[in-house]
């Protein structure tokens, strides 16, 4: 009986044995055979399609199956498939071989086009696909940016790329690069939804070598925002069409490389790139089409003409609650003009979502005006945090980029640079409590000459709530000097309720438009220095301004002036002087606009949605020595529209109107941006027209540009954005002016028109360009020789 037992027991166990054999569930890494760069979205079938899946972005997956796992099909576009079996061990190496054939060059094909079916389903349920139509949603993401450098003749990818002069710069910082990454950056943020546009991500994590206390944190979002179910998506500073926009088969040519078969579901591979002789922004990638919901599960994207910078796009979808999320993100980003001692450097960006909750149960409540913002701690998060979250450990380059990046940082006093980097953004340099006005230092314009000058502020390291300065400036041409004092009391911070006061002695333009909370870049304020005349002005004031909920800003000001004009002044004649006292109120409204709170400061993140000013003055007779009783009304609106066609189209209407006894100086001048000295785009007002040719108690002009891309002159070596230019204004004069001035002032109550062409980028970077403009001023008001119609001016640009 003992025997009997023994024996079967020993049928028992070899029994047992090929059911132990049997693979369930493999696990591993796809690479490339020559390069051993991780690849990913590289297809998986099992058993002939029973069941399937694909690597992340990391080149890694994980196989699970109710069934023994007898085959795995390994299939990846530009790459000879491979299928192997696995062991019992479940982990499995792969290393696919590049094809000798690559993806074929675009042309057209006759006949139906198996890949134009998928497409159009795809985009027919490309809206009930997009994240941004849930209801609400919440995720916490991780965030990693690399920069290094490589090679360019040696990095994967660029095998044609010329070999850099090698010397011992370049052997130095070749050995560098082998031990370290030049820069490393990571962040964890905790992001919220709700439909259909509040959003809220807070930094809550931050890590930057280098820096001890950094004032910012990496966030994907511009990798994030980009949909491929958009007409124009955004694309790092661009808008391109979009594989998946109605119509976009007579755009782009779409080739069905491959069909992966999963169990119930079909995964169809389709690369895309625009068609030979299609002229337009468009990009070129692969589409990876789900049949399950014909939902995009991968996609991978770069411009398909941009030749000054390098930036790839990967984004992997999963199914989540039911519906498909972005998870994993990848950017990958160069500029072929930056070198650094023979090496090319390259940005890695990689983001994971994680913790998704697509029924999180939000509020309206719970959103704010700030869209982005880092908790004060954020940068002293310790290890054992970062560790919870990180998807993986940071490998031997990545700790050693930390350790010897802080060391450097500290040697250096890095954390010093970034602030010393941000005083330049903001404009202001702080020396213990007081901060300099940078924008003070210098000027240059047709009155003033060579202006020098100096200003200062108090900062926060004396109080956050309270702030007092002044400036003095002198002009070299007009020979005069201006200064001024203000102070401001932030009253209320969620709200930035601020109470000012201020005097200064300074120049004026008149007939010149003052509009509440208008921002200032580096290329809107070039229409300035050209004014032949300004009014020397004795101003003091008190103000009250602040954000009253998520997108309006209301200003309110009572203030006195004394203006003493140089337009129409004769050395014959007494001085004018203008003595004027005012109250207004003014408003903002910018619908879908939010803000960021980055490197120390609030910045505007721009909507989608017209951009609305609003501003009642009333002249005050008998008031702090006013003399002129009015009502004045100004109104200005700012709107872009992106079309899948025609490029984006840009508007800007401004109105005025001025009723009651007003001073000349404070009716509108015809808004001139012409000289025969400054041949310069202005970017602001008439460009065939002279600041003071024109003015009016009423007025209405509207600017209108057509940006059309690249798509009407696009060759090897010339391929500028053309931008067409019209720009319609009209106003009169019904009040009485002064008898001096009447024979001086035109109206242009028959409508002034005027048109462009303008060639921007003919020279350019990655960031920035130069181009050339050509306007031709036509109508009641052109000038009797054609010639003098037509204004040349040279045109600048900058990407981001």
């Amino acid at each position: 009986m003992l025997y009997f037992r023994c024996f079967l027991l020993f049928i028992l166990c070899l029994a047992t044995i090929p059911t132990i054999a049997q693979v369930r569930e493999v696990y591993g890494t796809v690479r490339d055979a020559e390069t051993n760069e991780k690849l990913p979205f590289v297809s998986i079938a099992a058993n002939n399609g029973e069941t399937g899946t694909n690597t992340n972005l990391e080149g890694q997956f994980r196989l699970r199956h109710t069934r023994p796992l007898t085959s795995l099909r390994f299939s990846y576009v530009g790459y000879a498939p491979q299928t192997i079996t696995p062991d019992s061990t479940g982990k499995v190496e792969v290393y696919l071989q590049p094809s000798a054939a690559q993806l074929q060059e675009v042309i057209v094909r006759a006949g139906i086009n198996p890949a134009h079916r998928i497409i159009a389903l795809a985009t027919r349920n490309r809206e009930r696909n997009r994240p941004e139509n849930l209801p609400a949603y919440t995720y916490r993401t991780y965030n990693k940016f690399i920069l290094t450098a490589t090679d360019p003749g040696k990095r994967p990818g660029n095998p044609n790329q010329p070999q850099t002069r090698e010397d011992s710069a370049y052997y130095k910082m070749q050995k560098l690069l082998a031990k370290q990454h030049l820069f490393l950056m990571e962040s964890e943020t905790e992001f919220a939804y709700l439909k259909p546009d509040r959003t809220k991500e807070t930094i809550v994590a931050t890590r930057v070598s280098g820096l001890q206390q950094p004032s910012f944190g990496i966030v994907a979002a511009e990798a994030r925002d980009f949909s491929v179910y958009t007409d124009m998506p955004l694309f790092f500073g661009k808008n391109y069409l979009s594989p998946l926009s109605p119509g976009s088969a007579r755009k782009y040519d779409f080739t069905l490389q491959e069909t992966v078969v999963a169990g119930p579901d079909s995964v169809f591979i389709i690369s895309f790139a625009p068609l030979q002789g299609k002229n337009f922004t468009g990009l070129k990638g692969l589409l990876y089409i789900n049949s399950d919901g014909w939902a995009v599960q991968n996609i991978i994207a770069e411009s398909a003409s941009d030749d000054k910078r390098g930036i790839k796009l990967q984004q992997q979808f999963s199914k989540v609650q039911g519906h498909w999320f972005p998870t994993e993100l990848d950017v990958e980003i160069t500029v072929q003009q930056i070198e650094l001692k023979g090496h090319q450097p390259y940005g890695h960006i990689r983001t994971y979502i994680s913790d998704i909750n697509l029924n999180p149960g939000l509020k309206k409540s719970d959103f704010g005006p700030v869209a982005l913002l880092q908790t004060p701690l954020a940068n002293k998060q310790p290890d054992y945090i970062w560790q919870q979250h990180r998807p993986d450990t940071l490998d031997a380059f990545e700790q050693q980029t930390y350790t010897v990046m802080d060391s450097v940082g500290k040697a250096q006093k890095l954390d010093r640079t970034i602030r010393f980097m941000e005083y330049l953004f903001t404009k202001k340099l702080p020396i213990g409590p007081v901060s300099i006005d940078l924008n003070r230092l210098l000027h240059l314009s047709t009155f003033e000459g060579l202006r020098l000058g100096i200003g200062a502020h108090t900062n926060n390291q004396l109080l956050d709530w309270f702030a007092i300065g002044g400036y003095w400036a002198y002009g070299f041409k007009d020979e005069q000097s201006k200064y001024g004092a203000d102070a401001a009391f932030i009253l209320h911070k969620p709200t930035n309720l601020t109470l000012e006061a201020a005097y200064w002695e300074d120049v004026l333009e008149p007939g010149g438009r003052r509009l509440p909370f208008r921002q200032k870049t580096l290329l809107s304020d070039l229409r300035r220095p050209l004014l032949p005349f300004l009014d020397y002005t004795t101003h003091q004031h008190v103000a009250l301004s602040g954000r009253f909920g998520r997108y309006l800003q209301l200003h309110t000001q009572l203030q006195q002036e004394e203006r003493r004009p140089t337009l129409y002044f004769q050395d014959d004649q007494p001085q004018a002087i203008y003595k004027i006292a005012e109250a207004s109120v003014g408003l903002r409204y910018a619908y879908g606009e939010q803000l960021m709170q980055q490197f120390n400061q609030t910045m505007p993140m721009p909507g989608n949605y017209p951009v609305l000013w609003l501003q009642y003055t009333r002249g005050l007779n008998g008031v702090l020595d006013g003399n002129y009783s009015y009502n004045k009304f100004d109104f200005r609106a700012e709107a872009s529209l992106k079309q899948r066609t025609f490029g984006e189209t840009s508007t800007t209407l401004a109105a005025g109107l001025v009723i009651g006894n007003t001073p000349f100086v404070n009716l509108y001048n015809g808004y001139g941006s012409y000289s025969d000295n400054y041949e310069v785009y202005a970017g602001e007002g008439f460009e065939t027209m002279a600041p003071y040719e024109f003015f009016s108690d009423r007025y209405a002009a509207l600017f209108l540009q057509q940006n059309l891309g690249r798509r009407l002159l696009r060759t090897k070596l010339f391929k500028p954005d053309v931008v067409l230019v019209t720009n319609l204004g009209i106003g009169d004069q019904k009040q009485t002016l002064p008898d001096f001035i009447v024979p001086q002032v035109k109206t242009m109550h028959k409508g002034f028109f005027e048109s462009g062409l303008m060639l921007n980028n003919i020279i350019s970077s990655a960031f920035s360009g130069i181009g050339v403009g050509a306007f031709y001023r036509y109508g009641a008001y052109s000038l009797p020789k054609h010639k003098d119609n037509l204004k040349f001016k040279l045109t600048a640009t900058i990407a981001f």
